[in-house]
């Protein structure tokens, strides 16, 4: 599949209006089009920053070789691995990649928009540039690394509840509407599609168990100068399920879509978007997070160069985000990869805090001042644009080290946030009537 083909219209960071969210009540029905409109858009973008497996058992055949010809075509190009030993065993492997301007021209040409909603997507139309991160863990519920159950409980079950927990700069979530999926069926959608070969692999991953919701998010990204950024998005999970009488144990695969909803502080069931004064900021994210099978391992000795062996957990997610206000565009997009690999040490250390909180509220008081010590030390380093990552203002300024070496780019990111700091600063004078003594 070629890169343009794997892009459309709904998962973006222009986001979806209020207006083209599904009624509160919409039925099993009018919710099923809807959820696979979505997911047809988020899983062959996602699986082309990492593509999921080996298309054949023989690494000398035909499309073995196409597969290694595809790697070398991947339009997300290599940032660099990151480590953060005294967290997490597994190095994380980060890239990037920039939808022009171009291509999402047309995805707005040949998606079915009305007039108005067309207008409002072409004027803001540019570059999006999209941070990726990609890591393996073991599946054990021990220090550095975390089980499966674990990661389904956190970013599929429990996806806002986890972020507040290991993001320190959170400030306030809410879950303003939820719909019930429970009546939408499983679908089948091909892994994917082969157009040099002119046919469709014949493998297909059926998904269910949807859920789908708007979450808000607050983030501080430095009091009281800078304001709190708050991200409204639609998020929908889905998991891979089996298929009645084929071979094999539980699939063990989910992805979590993020997707803006910029204006939905306009309906009456938001909290924090409506809020006044709110500074609406926006994030698009996709999160793959699955087990790795004996596939998997052949593709690492096909030219794909990746960590990872069979039966470890692959976590995967890729993120464009925008943090409105004053900070200028190419700064945030210049810093997100050296923020959004923290995400893996950060959770990893607070999911580890949990761990021994949990024991000693089995053993009771002995077991309790040490759970204290390991959970209340937690990483500050989370970026804080929305839950899928993305850059914080503070934190990009502080990393500008990591994502640029040239001294002369260095400076040039450190003039842009002090610049960005003096204006809202100003604005911050003004709302509340400070008086410079100087």
């Amino acid at each position: 599949m070629t890169p343009a083909a794997n892009i459309g219209p709904l998962v973006r960071l222009w986001g979806i209006s209020a207006s083209q969210l599904p009624s509160p009540t919409a039925s099993s029905d009018d919710l099923a089009p809807f959820l696979v409109s979505i997911l047809q858009e988020a899983l062959p973008f996602i699986d082309s920053a990492a593509p999921r497996r080996s298309r054949c058992d023989d690494p000398s055949s035909a499309a073995a070789a196409a597969t290694t010809a595809a790697a070398t075509k991947n339009p997300w190009k290599p940032k660099g691995v990151k480590t953060s030993p005294a967290d997490s065993a597994a190095p994380v492997e980060v890239s990037e990649r920039v939808v022009g301007a171009g291509e999402l021209e047309t995805v707005v040409a040949r998606a079915l928009l009305n007039d108005e909603t067309r207008k409002k997507t072409q004027s803001r139309l540019g570059n999006e540039v999209w941070a990726c991160r990609r890591s393996t863990h073991a599946d054990a519920a021990q220090k550095g690394t975390a089980s499966w159950a674990e990661f389904v409980r956190c970013f599929r079950d429990e996806h806002a509840a986890a972020e507040d927990g290991f993001t320190p700069d959170v400030v306030a979530t809410c879950e303003a509407i939820s719909w019930d999926c429970g009546g939408v069926g499983p679908v089948d959608i091909a892994e994917e599609e082969d157009e040099e070969e002119d046919n469709v692999n014949s493998a297909r991953q059926r998904w269910g168990r949807f859920t789908l919701k708007v979450v808000e998010m607050r983030h501080k990204v430095g009091r009281p100068v800078l304001k709190d950024r708050t991200f409204p998005v639609l998020q929908l999970t889905a998991t891979v399920v089996p298929v009645a009488g084929e071979a094999g144990g539980e699939p063990r695969e989910f992805v979590v879509v993020s997707i803006p909803v910029p204006d939905f502080g306009t309906k009456e069931a938001s909290r924090l978007a409506r809020e006044k004064g709110a500074q609406i900021a926006a994030y698009v994210s996709v999160e793959r997070i699955r087990v790795l099978d004996a596939r998997d391992q052949q593709g690492q000795n096909q030219g794909q160069n990746r960590t990872g062996k069979a039966g470890e957990i692959e976590w995967l997610m890729a993120t464009a985000s925008d943090a409105g206000g004053v900070l200028p565009s190419w700064v945030q997009n210049m810093a997100m990869p050296g923020i959004i690999w923290k995400d893996v040490p950060l959770f990893l250390k607070w999911i580890a805090g949990e761990r021994l909180r949990k024991d000693a509220a089995m053993v009771g008081p002995r077991g309790g001042t040490e759970a204290t010590e390991n959970t209340t030390a937690t990483s500050t380093g989370k970026s804080a644009i929305g839950e899928g990552g993305g850059v914080s203002a503070p934190k990009a300024a502080a990393a500008s080290e990591e994502v640029a070496d040239d001294t002369d780019v260095t400076n040039k990111i450190a003039a842009a946030f002090d610049a960005a700091r003096e204006t809202e600063a100003a604005d911050f004078d003004a709302r509340t009537g400070a008086v410079d003594l100087k």
